[in-house]
């Protein structure tokens, strides 16, 4: 299996269609770290090929991190970019809040984390708008984001956990967010989600992960998955027990930079993936499944 491919040159006029897009519907996109990532990738996106082993070294770090850090941006607009900006209220708020913050996740201090937090919930809602797949994301929502699928409405509450030790106070406060809003909803269809990101405890510092071939790549990170799920699913199911039913369970994510060495390819990795709540009923179980499988 060979990972899909695009030129930097494509993504260099993804990210430029995403900054005119943010701005067209209201969104103030400054000096920050969005407006750094597009002068960096639009003055490397060719010039890296001939740069000095200096230049490499000092640049190209600055240029893999932006295309990092405006895949997710590029997949928001994607998601959202035929959507009426009167209807992007919520997703405004988000994306302003997100470009700024520092240029490298790594250089996140506690009380720096806000803008990549908020971009995690953009994420999440991007992901799940397909409405040619039958699921829309609530652009309205309550929660962090939620989505209309079947005859359902799916709140999900979103938080970046960026330790081991905080994985089940996270998992906590966002089932706690949850189950304070399904107490005042009222009917059969209304159910609850977490989504985690676990980026920074797999790669606090950002590093290339390397593989042979694409196979590899793709198959180390399905084992990476399974492997967190199978060592910490405990944290959050201890939790669970002490929650409504209607919070039926987890969706994690992580992502980085990665090298497959056979074809000289830099990409950026996702995997996404659920674990239900222990004990679920076979139709959530179902809904849960089928929604994650859209959101892959």
């Amino acid at each position: 299996m060979k990972i899909p491919t695009t030129s930097y040159d494509s993504i260099t006029k993804n990210y430029v269609a995403t900054i005119k897009w943010m701005s067209d519907i209201g969104v103030n996109i400054g000096s920050g770290r969005s407006r750094h990532y597009a002068k960096v990738i639009d003055c490397w996106k060719d010039a890296y090929k001939e740069a000095t082993e200096r230049e490499a070294k000092e640049i190209f770090p600055d240029f893999v991190n932006s295309v990092f850090e405006i895949s997710d941006f590029i997949k928001i607009y994607e998601a959202f970019k035929n959507v009426a900006p009167e209807d992007l209220f919520s997703i405004r708020g988000k994306l302003q809040k997100g470009v700024s913050g520092p240029l490298r996740s790594e250089d996140e201090k506690p009380k720096s984390t806000v803008a990549r937090n908020y971009i995690f919930e953009a994420l999440v809602a991007a992901r799940a708008h397909n409405p040619d797949s039958g699921v829309s994301a609530i652009l309205n929502a309550e929660s962090d984001t939620g989505v209309l699928f079947e005859d359902h409405k799916i709140w999900i509450e979103c938080k970046r956990v960026t330790s081991i030790n905080k994985i089940e106070a996270n998992v906590r406060d966002a089932s706690t967010q949850l189950e304070r809003l399904l107490n005042k909803k009222h009917g059969y269809g209304h159910r609850g989600v977490i989504a985690i990101d676990i980026t920074k405890i797999l790669n606090e510092n950002n590093k290339i992960y390397v593989r042979d071939n694409d196979q590899q790549l793709i198959d180390s990170t399905c084992q990476i998955m399974d492997s967190f799920i199978n060592e910490f699913s405990n944290e959050w199911q201890k939790v669970f027990l002490k929650r409504s039913k209607k919070v039926i369970g987890i969706i994690i994510r992580f992502s980085f930079m990665a090298s497959s060495e056979s074809r000289g390819l830099l990409v950026h990795s996702s995997e996404w993936a659920l674990n239900p709540r222990s004990g679920l009923k076979q139709n959530d179980e179902k809904v849960l499944r089928s929604f994650v499988d859209i959101i892959k």
